[in-house]
């Protein structure tokens, strides 16, 4: 299970690196584009969240505890999920700001703190969930990798698009691209170790926060980005993502 969870959250991690690389060669492409797949990487969280996450959560949880209770339980940890990501990004600026062209160039400088120190702390939270996702199963793993890779080039792409607005030069953009791409299989190893004797019961109540912080990602992040612009292909792209999923999980055997 280890190399799986270090082989796993280095290729997630390096998803950012991508965004980055796509900025620096296809500017235009990538800008035009990214919309297109935060849309997908919606989809994809969305479905993770409803079909895999919480089932498994539910599923993991009911030997210990009774019926009627399971599903209150998991849903009472979904929205602390969900609370806990918005409080995180209320303080911090978590998730990086998408308009880059603000006439304000004073904010820039301000801009470029918070996505690096957001984006980095994010990319933390993304290696617990992975690891998480791991202890769950392979399956499990395997679509939450999936899952954060999607959003995480996206991110990429616009925090390395404001460091740039800011007139950063390409390779101290580079270093710090690499340097919130390691945070994730940083943080993956170190919660393996952290979470290597956890019972069922806490595995399951990771599941359900997980599947909380996902559904804000998809719900605060990335969705209202997809409303700006072509907002029907956005849709197609949306559906495109769940459908994808969901046969993945059923093609690894994982349908509930």
């Amino acid at each position: 299970m280890f190399l799986n969870v270090l082989i796993y959250s280095i290729i997630a991690g390096i998803s950012t690196v991508a965004g980055t690389l796509l900025i620096f060669y296809k500017y235009k492409w990538a800008r035009h584009n990214s919309v297109h797949l935060m849309s997908f990487a919606a989809g994809i969280i969305l479905a993770l969240a409803f079909l895999h996450l919480i089932p498994e959560s539910v599923e993991l949880a009911s030997p210990v505890t009774e019926n009627n209770h399971i599903n209150m339980l998991t849903f009472i940890l979904v929205l602390v999920g969900f609370v806990a990501f918005y409080a995180i990004e209320s303080i911090i600026s978590m998730h990086p700001q998408h308009d880059v062209d603000a006439k304000d160039q004073g904010e820039h400088g301000k801009l470029s703190t918070l996505a690096i120190t957001g984006l980095t702390f994010h990319s933390m939270l993304d290696g617990i969930i992975l690891t998480v996702g791991f202890k769950a199963g392979f399956q499990i793993g395997l679509m939450t990798t999936m899952a954060i890779l999607l959003h995480k080039m996206p991110d990429g792409i616009i925090t390395t698009s404001i460091l740039l607005h800011d007139n950063m030069q390409k390779k101290r953009v580079l270093r710090f691209s690499l340097m919130v791409a390691s945070a994730t299989p940083f943080s993956a190893i170190v919660s393996y170790f952290l979470f290597e004797n956890i019972s069922n019961t806490f595995i399951s109540a990771m599941l359900a926060i997980a599947a909380g912080s996902m559904i804000y990602i998809s719900g605060s992040d990335l969705i209202p980005e997809t409303h700006k612009e072509e907002k029907w292909i956005n849709t197609i792209f949306l559906m495109l993502g769940m459908a994808i999923l969901y046969f993945i999980g059923r093609l690894l055997g994982h349908g509930h």
